[in-house]
């Protein structure tokens, strides 16, 4: 939680866990991982019935959120400098709390409005 980057990560994987039927873009080396990802949803939310898509390409869901890379827009969460692994280790984390359908679970952050603009501030600093 010490990393300036984790309420970002965290944010990412809110964002990945709420929204139906997006297409996640992995690495290559990074599919299989995120295919079992997909698998934990559907076994954690059983009413989900639009599963993330796994594609190749720049890890991110466009619109959501893009992990690494250049700068996008403010109404796209995104965390410089960040790892397949590290976004991962979220998602599950969320998952194994209860996350989306959980009260509390998500951490701080998770009940307010997210200020993309206040985060990357902090990136600079």
């Amino acid at each position: 939680m010490g990393d300036v980057r984790w309420q970002s990560l965290r944010e990412a994987a809110r964002r990945f866990l709420k929204a139906e039927g997006c297409v996640l873009q992995v690495s290559k080396p990074n599919i299989d991982n995120a295919h079992a990802v997909v698998q934990s949803i559907a076994d954690r939310i059983p009413s989900r019935i639009d599963l993330p898509t796994i594609i190749e390409g720049e890890l991110g869901v466009d619109g959501l959120f893009k992990i690494g890379g250049g700068e996008p827009t403010l109404e796209i969460c995104w965390v410089p400098d960040g790892t397949y692994d590290e976004f991962e280790e979220q998602v599950l984390d969320l998952l194994e709390a209860g996350y989306p359908g959980c009260v509390g679970c998500a951490g701080p952050g998770a009940e307010g409005v997210w200020n993309e603009k206040a985060r990357r501030a902090n990136f600079s600093t």
